[in-house]
């Protein structure tokens, strides 16, 4: 598994299109991928624990464990949004998980934004596409 962060990607996207509050909502085309937010430094604990929940090995087909950690771990995140920023913890990231090993890859990333911006009065909404070469 392989993580990438996004969340200077994301932060970006907001802090130029958003300039008060809402939500952000990503989404990550694939079977296989997923998205999550993980305090920087545990990313190996985490695979740790997946893979005793999902094990990599004895399904019939070659890749299920991937299937079964995407949806087990999602394919979406909606994150707050105040004074122009996602809502994090200290020390928080937004990645993007590669559960399987891909080559010459890229995901796409829906990127929709929902804020309510001073000016004008109504909710501004704007979608976004982000490619991610997956660089295993």
């Amino acid at each position: 598994m392989e993580f990438h962060p996004i969340t200077n990607i994301v932060r970006k996207i907001v802090k130029e299109n958003c300039s008060a509050d809402g939500i952000i909502w990503l989404s990550v085309e694939g079977a296989t991928p997923a998205l999550l937010i993980l305090q920087k430094g545990m990313e190996k604990a985490f695979i740790e624990y997946i893979t005793k929940i999902i094990p990599f090995t004895t399904w019939r087909h070659g890749n299920a464990y991937a299937h079964l950690t995407s949806t087990l771990i999602s394919t979406n995140l909606a994150i707050p949004i105040i004074n122009s920023e996602p809502v994090l913890n200290y020390g928080e990231e937004i990645y993007l998980l590669e559960t399987r090993p891909v080559y010459n890859h890229i995901r796409r990333i829906l990127i929709e934004l929902h804020c309510n911006n001073r000016s004008p009065p109504h909710p501004k909404e704007r979608a976004f596409s982000c490619n991610m070469p997956s660089l295993i």
